[in-house]
């Protein structure tokens, strides 16, 4: 896919995208433009997720975290790894990896 497009589409991915199986399908996207957009979805979604859980205006959590976890499988597809047994793939609700103290 182009760049400019792909910015675009990287944008607003639910609108372009109706299901994660659609970025693997979609034959215009290379593998690392498909990994790119699974990822930064895996992200949205951990962000909306957070804010809902903090009163802030949001999705349907449980929706949110449905579609989570089929963003997690595709990332699986095309990363070739096992599931983890979190289920949810961090460390922290965000994404983000735990930091320790230097010593």
């Amino acid at each position: 896919m182009e760049t400019e497009r792909f910015r675009d589409v990287q944008k607003d991915i639910p609108k372009h995208f109706d299901s994660p199986q659609s970025i693997l399908t979609d034959e215009d996207l290379d593998a690392a433009q498909k990994l790119k957009l699974l990822k930064q979805w895996e992200f949205d979604l951990r962000q909306l997720l957070v804010a809902t859980e903090e009163n802030m205006a949001g999705a349907e959590p449980g929706k949110s975290a449905e579609l989570l976890q089929s963003v997690r499988r595709a990332l699986v597809t095309i990363e070739g790894e096992a599931p983890r047994e979190d289920a949810g793939g961090a460390p922290t609700k965000a994404g983000g990896q735990i930091s320790k103290p230097p010593q």
